[in-house]
């Protein structure tokens, strides 16, 4: 008889709960299954994460800004397992009618040389809450041109990256060329978009201001670009046009109804044949499905995610559950889809926990029909928009208001109080340009060395074309 752990539990008697993702719902769903079978070893919780921490999103446009230190929004998923086993691993594939999962975990060595190697987890339970990736709607050049925001990766590049566009315009003589590095074009009407282009606005105003003596103010151009007829549509009409007022006022450009259709390292083309020249496209145009999500033998809506029904249980396969920003649920308030948000996927989390416990140890199952408390967004330095309770509210009060909530929201005290210092700092001092290095000496040699490479054979190139 094979035991496990060090009550010697029968394996065989153990109910096993595999919850696939560390995002909002993932992390959630774990914490109230830990809190109820704390002391049960006859269940059995893993989790199975790409990261081994939870990113704390909604505060990666400040990440971008410097206003906050990266290590302040993350925190390490294991510090929430007082039990449950944790792998940090992608998922390969998930065979329903097994009850197995397959994942994929990757070693490797500074040389660059990767090992991958396969585990099958057996489960009776599963929770799917893998989240989206950057949706390009199929245009490759866009995504090979584009910085995007989805991970903490993402947020220091582009921080990084705006920085050097600091540099090189502060020592660019041509008028033109100049203009070309301090254009921004962010794409993306919703939350996303918003405070990234918000964020980088404030960011690049104050470090010209502050520290680039050289550029003139006049060179800067911000530009917010959606396929909509308005920036976020999640709000009223009367929200979305004080946004577009207040980030005008700013100095941010927005287009409309005008969608990129193509961009270079250099330049951005819109439907309409328009050309922005610009070494900066931050793509924040929506999330699709991962492919593991898309391929799964079950029911999908039209972009791929996974249908459920009022328990959050997958359509026609018991034991499984789905949720986030990878589940489509319908919301019976409004008739559409609940939106992506943090706060949908921990009320989403809340009920999936409920019904499996439900499911194991008996009582009543739950529905979801969760009517959201309020929509928040940033919008700018110390500005806001929002509806709390049916309230609309806007300007300072709305940002004090949003800043609460997510503070509030953040998963542990010692995040709180550093996240608080960092924008306590921010008030007083001028912004941090320092552009962070994030290669080892070893790469900037070779990267040096090829650099000096290419130089010279375009030397011998123009010596052979002149001969």
């Amino acid at each position: 008889m094979k035991k496990s752990g060090k009550n010697n539990i029968d394996v065989s008697d153990q109910k096993r709960i595999l919850v696939i993702g560390g995002g909002f719902a993932g992390i959630e769903v774990l914490r109230r299954l830990e809190k109820k079978f704390e002391n049960d070893f006859t269940i059995d919780v893993s989790m199975v994460s790409k990261n081994n921490f939870l990113l704390f999103t909604p505060m990666l446009p400040e990440v971008a800004s410097g206003m906050i230190e990266t290590r302040h929004i993350v925190t390490p998923i294991r510090a929430f397992c007082k039990r449950a086993r944790f792998y940090e691993a992608t998922v390969s594939s998930i065979d329903f009618q097994k009850r197995q999962a397959v994942i994929s975990s990757v070693t490797g060595n500074r040389n660059g040389s990767v090992n991958y190697h396969d585990h099958t987890l057996d489960y009776d339970y599963l929770v799917v809450s893998l989240g989206g990736e950057t949706n390009f709607f199929g245009m490759d050049d866009v995504r090979k041109c584009s910085y995007t925001m989805k991970s903490l990766g993402d947020a220091i590049i582009l921080r990084n990256h705006v920085i050097d566009m600091l540099e090189q315009a502060s020592m660019e003589q041509d008028s033109e060329s100049r203009q070309g590095l301090m254009t921004f074009v962010v794409v993306g009407g919703g939350f996303a978009g918003i405070e990234t282009v918000g964020e980088l606005n404030a960011l690049v105003r104050d470090a010209v201001r502050d520290f680039y003596h050289d550029i003139d103010v006049k060179d800067i151009r911000m530009v917010l670009v959606d396929a909509g007829g308005k920036i976020l549509p999640e709000v009223t009409d009367d929200l979305s046009k004080f946004a577009t007022q207040k980030l005008k006022e700013s100095g941010i450009d927005i287009i409309l109804q005008n969608p990129v259709s193509s961009a270079t390292q250099y330049d951005v083309k819109l439907k309409d044949g328009t050309v922005i020249v610009t070494h900066t496209l931050v793509w924040a145009g929506g999330v699709t499905p991962e492919k593991i999500v898309k391929e799964l033998q079950c029911e999908h809506d039209k972009s791929g995610r996974i249908v459920v029904d009022r328990y959050l249980e997958v359509k026609g396969i018991a034991g499984v559950y789905a949720l986030g920003d990878c589940a489509s649920i319908t919301d019976t308030h409004t008739g559409r889809p609940y939106p992506p948000t943090a706060q949908n996927a921990v009320e989403e989390a809340k009920v999936v926990a409920n019904n499996l416990i439900s499911a194991i140890r008996g009582g009543n199952k739950i529905s979801f029909n969760y009517k959201s408390r309020g929509i928040m967004a940033q919008i700018g330095k110390r500005k806001g928009v929002g509806i709390l309770f049916g309230i609309k509210t806007h300007g300072l009060l709305a940002w004090m208001i949003w800043r609460s909530y997510y503070l509030s929201s953040l998963p542990t005290l010692e995040k709180k109080l550093r996240v608080l210092t960092d924008w306590t700092i921010d008030m007083f001092f001028k912004p941090d340009i320092t552009r962070l290095n994030i290669f080892t000496e070893n790469q900037e040699i070779q990267a040096k060395a090829l650099s000096d490479t290419e130089n010279l054979a375009s030397k011998h190139e123009a010596k052979s074309d002149t001969t």
